[in-house]
């Protein structure tokens, strides 16, 4: 995805509204911050502060002040198939409202993004890329994990629980385990979880492990033994079954597909950051 343009805490006089019935030539996120109305599939509705609409390119673009003052945030921004199997995958649907409750966190992204994009600094392009992906798993999580849920006492220690996860997926990660750390039954465990953040904590521990597993093995020379103790399997024939079933391809398939070549790292030495 490429950022064309951001905007930030613009302000327009009750009555303000935009019309662009074929839209703005490439898509738009805005984050509107007050009592709004907006045109979508032909009907005109109300939306609430603290919503988040994505216009697909093309899509007619009508939207605005509904009472008194108008204010929001917003990304122009160009979108390619990978950016929307992105979005698909974070569970975000274009052209809707989506009401997030507190978009304090949001909101410092796109500052961010701002400052960023007009200022003179050399991997610019790249950091505003990054913070528009971080914007959007964001968003992908608060749908995912509403308002209510993220109040309860014990959100925050579940949140920490799966970074976790993320960050350390050679750790003996099971059920069992988890629950003895939380001092929590299992079955309650499994419940909070899946309803905190969408995704069942077998496949959540899973897909960090099959994550971690195809960077060692486009990145890295390590055996597939050591890959697959790197990421927490005791038994390689275990992790080769599992990895086949995820990818479709064996570790050593998948190896030869993507690993990045020692070609390719000395040509990278000339490009900017985030080029592999």
């Amino acid at each position: 995805m490429k950022i064309t343009n951001v905007g930030y805490n613009y302000r327009h006089p009750a009555g303000f509204s935009i019309n662009r019935p074929n839209g703005s030539g490439d898509c738009i996120l805005l984050i509107i911050k007050t009592d709004a109305f907006a045109c979508l599939q032909g009907e005109r509705i109300s939306v609430p502060p603290n919503s988040v609409i994505i216009y697909k390119k093309g899509t007619p673009q009508i939207y605005g002040a509904l009472d008194g003052e108008y204010v929001n945030d917003w990304v122009h921004f160009d979108m390619d198939e990978e950016g929307q199997r992105f979005l698909s995958a974070l569970g975000i649907r274009l052209d809707t409202v989506l009401p997030l409750g507190d978009v304090t966190e949001l909101l410092s992204f796109i500052k961010n993004m701002f400052f960023e994009l007009y200022s003179q600094n050399l991997y610019k392009t790249e950091t505003v890329k990054r913070y528009f992906e971080l914007l959007l798993i964001k968003i992908g999580e608060m749908i995912r994990c509403p308002g209510a849920a993220r109040e309860h006492p014990l959100y925050e220690s579940f949140n920490r629980l799966r970074g976790e996860l993320r960050l350390a997926p050679q750790g003996r990660w099971t059920v069992d385990e988890i629950s003895r750390k939380l001092n929590l039954s299992r079955s309650y465990v499994q419940h909070l979880y899946k309803r905190f953040f969408g995704v069942s904590l077998v496949l959540d521990i899973r897909g960090y492990r099959m994550e971690h597993a195809k960077y060692l093995l486009s990145a890295t020379d390590m055996t597939v033994t050591a890959v697959s103790r790197a990421c927490g399997y005791d038994s390689e024939e275990h992790f080769m079954r599992t990895f086949k079933k995820e990818t479709d391809m064996t570790p050593s398939q998948f190896r030869g597909r993507f690993c990045i070549s020692g070609r390719e790292i000395e040509q990278s030495k000339s490009r900017p950051p985030f080029s592999i």
